[in-house]
């Protein structure tokens, strides 16, 4: 199987570093991203590669998220950066989603509407479950389709699968055991089969990179800036995901918050300071009725907010119809974490969108029963109190705007 697929290159960030010039690197992606490995260590060797030039970083890895929330904060996380080349490390956490391919779709032509000249790298990380679909010749699913964008746009990819499973394959790596258990001869490659240890699985990721880098930088057959190709029509027909966006609550028109909710910033609470680096502050309400309407034009509306142990549900109501409730609390919310959600998709159109902190609390115990979680059942029985409440803290509103 094929690790690397040059495509047209990655002509424009490669001729800037050669002349020694500045170059930014934005690394855009989930948790393998903005961990301490692969972003580091490969912005690392470029250094050394290219001493001459000045090579910034942006960390724009956010745990947890896909491609939908990375449409929506493109502009806020990569563009304004003005990048030269963009690695774009999704399909882990949109895993076989077929609504991948269009959101996928939606950042490349958000990064080619912005700058023709942006080069964009795609990699591919695995899971353990993605091992015996390497092993018996098959990509994982997500990437597939990835790579219909890849080939639409010309864009260069590298599934990191590949040398993975030839290791386990040949014995050289086993790919999940506990942090305590040491195997000789072989390199562990997660404790938890889907975050590569560091530094010595994200290694693995880090050289594939490198010597793919090679390859893309000896095929390189012109010299000159290489002008992207951005198709009129998208790849996937009426695709509106480069329209997304990510705004504050008080940007979009005549808000209605009723007065249980207040705006916490960072100076008042230290749970917001932590999330500083998602959100300038959070908007709270803890009690049931609290409410806020917002207006907006589009197809979709969600919401990027911080869950825990105390998060409550959403009565949510669309253009006056029948409520439905929007559950913050999830299987994962034995501690504070970011997470989002975006509502089911709307006409193109103005909508009006009500959410409301619902009455009713989640038996917050059962959504850790039903995944036989039992350290986050003995949390609940040891902090009741946290859980019984039905917090709401809001961060961003996510919209999808296409033109009228």
């Amino acid at each position: 199987m094929k690790e690397v697929f040059p495509r047209r290159g990655l002509p424009n960030v490669i001729q800037k570093l050669e002349n020694g010039d500045t170059v930014t690197i934005v690394y855009f992606g989930g948790s393998n991203t903005r961990s301490e490995g692969y972003r580091v260590m490969t912005a690392d060797w470029l250094r050394e590669q290219y001493p001459k030039a000045d090579i910034r970083t942006v960390n724009a890895g956010i745990n947890g998220t896909g491609s939908d929330l990375g449409c929506a904060r493109a502009e806020s996380d990569v563009l304004r950066h003005r990048p030269d080349l963009v690695f774009v490390e999704f399909v882990g956490n949109d895993g076989g989603d077929p609504e991948s391919k269009a959101r996928i779709e939606g950042i490349v032509r958000q990064i080619r509407k912005r700058s023709r000249f942006t080069d964009i790298l795609f990699v591919y990380t695995l899971k353990e479950r993605d091992v015996p679909l390497f092993q018996s010749g098959e990509y994982q699913k997500g990437a597939l389709m990835q790579e219909e964008v890849a080939d639409y746009y010309g864009i260069p990819s590298i599934h990191l699968g590949v040398a993975v499973s030839q290791l386990v394959s040949e014995g050289q790596l086993v790919f999940t055991s506990s942090e305590d258990v040491s195997i000789p001869g072989a390199i562990v490659f997660t404790h938890d089969s889907i975050h590569p240890t560091i530094p010595e699985g994200h290694r693995i990721y880090t050289d594939t990179i490198t010597r793919s880098f090679e390859s893309i930088r000896e095929l390189q057959d012109q010299p000159g800036r290489l002008v992207h190709h951005l198709p009129q029509n998208p790849l996937v027909p009426g695709n509106s995901w480069e329209y997304a966006t990510m705004l504050s609550l008080d940007s979009l028109p005549d808000p209605i918050i009723t007065a249980g909710w207040s705006y916490v910033t960072p100076e008042e609470s230290a749970l917001v300071r932590e999330y500083s680096w998602l959100f300038p502050g959070l908007w709270r309400a803890a009690d049931p009725g609290e409410a806020i309407t917002v207006q907006f034009a589009g197809t979709r509306i969600g919401l990027f907010d911080i869950g825990g142990p105390d998060s409550g549900r959403l009565k949510v109501s669309v253009d006056g119809g029948e409520p439905f409730i929007v559950d913050r609390f999830t299987p994962y919310n034995d501690h504070n974490r970011n997470q989002y959600v975006f509502l089911p998709e709307l006409p193109n159109g103005k909508h009006t969108v009500r959410f409301e902190v619902d009455h009713e609390k989640t038996d917050k115990m059962a959504v850790f029963e039903a995944c036989g979680n039992e350290r986050s059942m003995e949390h609940v029985r040891q902090h009741p109190d946290w859980y019984d409440q039905t917090v709401i803290r809001l961060g961003k509103l996510l919209l999808v705007q296409p033109p009228l």
